[in-house]
């Protein structure tokens, strides 16, 4: 049997999972179809190569952000994360990730390298560009995820699909 999570502040839930089931269809649905068209526009109008930058740059520090004082230091984005810092990826790892063929994300990886928002360190190791996060348009595509997120999250609330639920004591 699985232990309830503990949490400590207020958390979100379903309140009536089926009688909103619809309704969180269709603010997901057009949640999603925004920030879509937030990553095209970044990625030359190419979601394949959106999602691959996406899950290389999650990749390379994914495993440091379980560590408390990494994620600390580096909670704000702007705090330039390293190429040292990194763990590389490779053309499978965000193949098995992704879903994607493996030849199309090594030919798209070999294009993020072009574009200055990965780096080669090597055979089979590629990392985030310091600093590309930083620089626009990035850091506006961030801040536009994040109004977009919290506008399906106060819609969600809005329509009674969530509600939410006070503290533990």
């Amino acid at each position: 049997m699985n232990k309830p999570t503990r949490h400590r502040g207020p958390r979100m839930v379903h309140r009536e999972r089926n009688g909103t089931s619809r309704l969180f269809a269709m603010a997901f649905g057009q949640f999603f179809q925004r920030v879509c068209h937030i990553y095209r526009t970044l990625a030359e109008g190419d979601i394949d190569l959106a999602i691959i930058a996406s899950a290389a740059a999650i990749s390379g520090i994914e495993g440091s952000m379980r560590d408390e004082t990494f994620r600390r230091e580096f909670a704000d984005m702007q705090a330039v994360v390293g190429e040292a810092r990194q763990r590389g990826c490779n053309a499978l790892s965000i193949a098995e990730a992704t879903g994607l063929p493996r030849e199309t994300v090594r030919r798209k990886m070999k294009r993020l390298v072009d574009m200055g928002f990965l780096v080669h360190r090597g055979v089979g190791d590629y990392v985030l560009r310091p600093g590309v996060m930083q620089s626009q348009p990035y850091s506006r595509m961030l801040e536009d995820i994040s109004t977009e997120t919290l506008r399906l999250m106060n819609d969600c609330l809005e329509q009674g699909i969530f509600v939410v639920e006070p503290p533990e004591a």
